[in-house]
């Protein structure tokens, strides 16, 4: 099966809203086994979404689209599959009044346009929102599936585990995939490709790298005829893939790195405090991105750069203040040089019942120096705490 991914919306193509869907959809369509051809942004423009949903359907088996569902006068996406099917939508009652249901669990009354929301034509099934005010539709045009979604990620995301994905396993030919994603820290995307070297190079399983803002993941994705076969082919180059990366590899699964270093820390039995200076906080506000934080997370402080302070000032400050095993000094002054770039050096110290201490020179917007900081010392607490 191939496939197209139709992204909706004229905030997308004005660069107001990074596009999350297609590439959670992408990964969606690699891990089933199929085929996507092409990614496409549209903008609320009928005429224009309507020549490229039936460019869509004339190359591929599958247009998955998200956005352009909402009540208004620009969402236009159900005008144009209507227009492909020739068929007039009409209001369907019982959708409708799930609408009026919807809004009045909020103790809301409908806008009366929110009715556009139930339209319906002959050849849609409808694929319900139990999150949103808009149901999608799940439409045969000829020998192509055409999928229509909301644009909201949460709604998205719900409808098509939930209603596209199942309706769609029947068609799909039996082939099993199965795939692992490796996180890493501290090291860059090219270095990870260059110990991974002839890995990246196999047409299967495949195996490929992604630079992330917590490290670079690396996914590796086996299929075969059965399960037995696809995990034996997975395992395989997974165990090739760690014996290169050991040291850098820090999660197998959908574990966020705050929630790797806060439960390292419970296994060991240590609390931990932070002080931080010219960072924005980053470092801190990642370890309280978690609720168990509250447990291990004893104070968290963050000001503007302090040329007289240093980090192992700082950590052991913050350590004796909150009385934790831990404490993290982490401190940035860069300087500016030309086109909106600072340089300077990331200083990262540890203190209490675990010691280190490493400095990492940088070269960055301002925005992203900070954004390395809370990295870095990520990767300094876990060697710390390995």
């Amino acid at each position: 099966m191939r496939a197209y991914i139709v992204s909706i919306g004229t905030e997308l193509i004005g660069g107001h809203l990074t596009d999350t869907n297609a590439t959670f959809l992408a990964q969606e369509l690699v891990a089933q086994g199929i085929e996507l051809l092409h990614v496409v942004q549209v903008g609320d423009d009928l005429p224009r979404i309507t020549r490229t949903l039936r460019n869509a359907i004339s190359e591929a088996d599958l247009v998955i689209c998200t956005g352009g569902i909402g009540p208004t006068d620009d969402d236009l996406t159900r005008e144009a599959i209507a227009a492909l099917a020739g068929e007039t939508p009409a209001v369907d009652p019982d959708l409708v009044a799930a609408i009026r249901a919807f809004f009045a669990q909020r103790g809301l009354e409908m806008p009366e346009r929110n009715a556009k929301q139930a339209w319906i034509i002959p050849s849609a099934e409808i694929l319900p929102n139990p999150v949103g005010t808009a149901p999608g539709w799940f439409v045969q045009l000829g020998e192509a599936i055409v999928i229509s979604m909301p644009g909201v990620p949460r709604e998205m995301v719900r409808m098509w585990r939930e209603q596209a994905l199942p309706r769609l396993a029947a068609r799909l030919h039996h082939r099993v995939y199965r795939s692992i994603n490796l996180r890493t820290l501290g090291i860059g995307e090219s270095a990870v490709s260059n110990l991974l070297d002839e890995l990246t190079r196999l047409d299967e399983p495949y195996v490929g790298t992604y630079a992330k803002d917590d490290g670079v993941h690396v996914r590796i994705t086996a299929s075969a005829d059965s399960v037995e076969a696809a995990d034996e082919r997975l395992a395989e180059t997974v165990a090739l893939a760690r014996s290169r990366l050991d040291d850098y590899i820090y999660a197998d699964n959908e574990r966020s790195l705050a929630a790797v270093l806060l439960d390292t820390l419970r296994a060991s039995e240590l609390t931990i405090s932070v002080a931080e200076a010219g960072t924005g906080g980053r470092f801190g506000s990642l370890l309280l991105s978690e609720p168990e934080a509250r447990e291990i997370v004893l104070r968290i402080e963050a000001k503007p750069p302090h040329h007289d302070t240093t980090p192992i000032e700082l950590a052991d400050a913050a350590r004796r203040q909150s009385g934790s095993d831990l404490g993290v000094g982490i401190a940035i002054d860069p300087t500016p040089v030309a086109l909106g770039l600072f340089e300077g050096t990331i200083e990262v110290a540890i203190a209490g019942a675990r010691t280190g201490a490493e400095s990492f020179p940088i070269r960055a917007t301002y925005q992203e120096i900070q954004r390395r900081s809370g990295m870095n010392a990520a990767d300094v607490l876990r060697r710390c705490l390995r």
